[in-house]
Parts: structure tokens; sequence; C-alpha cells
């Protein structure tokens, strides 16, 4: 089966069992799963990130977000090859759970608000569950665009691979929604 069928196949199976909607590609861009979950809208979807003359295909998962306190972060698993600046002001985080800080480069502007978060032990296992992980706070337009207007986010997550499981793609969802109600109950984000 050709690389494009399975892609498209992929995300309109998700939309159907996830209740989500499939949205056709175009061009240049992949076909797309959107997801919502109360006002917030997450697109899953799949991305050539081009570095001179080579290309990765990677899956992405963005969500618009509104921060109301400028709480950033970043969450990578130890050895992720990076593809993107270090967040401005953030430094490295261990949340004293000697496992996940030695699996994971944790990265916040507020180290309070990040080890709260990751008190969750749901968040915690489905990061842990993550072959590969890349977690964000961005200020740039679908991980790798230009920069977004002032005061808009995504919440985003990327891999270095097109992810055709899913039980990945569910489990991703799943950790996805768990942050928003997280950020939201936290007072980091407002609902869209």
């Amino acid at each position: 089966m050709p690389e494009a069928s399975k892609t498209k196949n992929i995300w309109q199976e998700f939309a159907q069992e996830t209740g989500g909607t499939f949205k056709e590609g175009y061009s240049w861009i992949s076909d797309s799963t959107e997801i919502e979950h109360k006002n917030w809208k997450i697109l899953f979807d799949n991305f050539t990130a081009w570095s001179g003359k080579y290309s990765t295909e990677t899956t992405r998962v963005i969500v618009p977000i509104i921060l109301t306190d400028g709480f950033r972060f970043e969450i990578y698993r130890e050895g992720f090859i990076r593809k993107i600046e270090k967040l401005f002001g953030a430094q490295d985080i261990k949340i004293d759970h000697p496992e996940f800080d030695k699996a994971f480069i944790i990265k916040s502007n507020n180290e309070f608000k990040i080890k709260t978060l990751l008190r969750n032990k749901e968040i915690k296992k489905l990061i842990e569950s993550q072959k590969e992980m890349n977690l964000q706070i961005s200020d740039q337009k679908g991980i790798w665009g230009e920069k977004l207007p002032k005061g808009e986010y995504e919440l985003s997550y990327f891999t270095d691979s097109q992810i055709q499981s899913m039980e990945t793609l569910k489990s991703l969802l799943e950790l996805l929604k768990l942050i928003l109600d997280e950020l939201h109950q936290m007072n980091a984000i407002s609902k869209c």
C-alpha cells in the first residue's frame, strides 16, 4: 500500500474512532484529524520538516491555547534530536522521580507549575509510555512556522516519524486532554 494511502487511512480511522473530523489534505498539506475537547481543538497531522536538502516525516499534534500567566514548558526524551531552539529563560528541572528524570529533559520557566503538572500520575504515565516525546508550549505556528501573534500559543507534540498505531494516537489524545484540563485547573490557560 502506498505511504500516502496508509497515512490517509490512519487519519480517517482515527477520526471515526474518536468522533473527530477528518480533513483531506491538498498539495503539501497532509490529511488530518481534528478533535474537540471542551473548547479546544486538537489537530493531528503529518508534517515534513526540511533542513537543507534533507527532510524528516513527523507526526505532530497542535492545540491553540491562550496563556493566562506566561507558563511555558518543554519535555523531551533524553537523546531526542532537537529541531527547535531552547525556550527563552527556561531551566532544566528535576521532579524527584529518578527514572523519569533520567529518561526526560524538562525545561520550564516555572518550576512549581511543571512539578504540579507532572504530579498527575496519569499524565506522567502517558508521557512515559511514548517511545518518542517532544511536548511543549510553543509560540511558533505548527512548531516550525512563523511566530504567533502576541498572546497566542500552542500546546504541541511531535515525533520524528509518522505514527501508524491507533493505540499510540489514542494515548496521545488522552495525554493532551489531561494536560489541557490540568493547565486550565492551574489557571495557566483559559478556555478558547
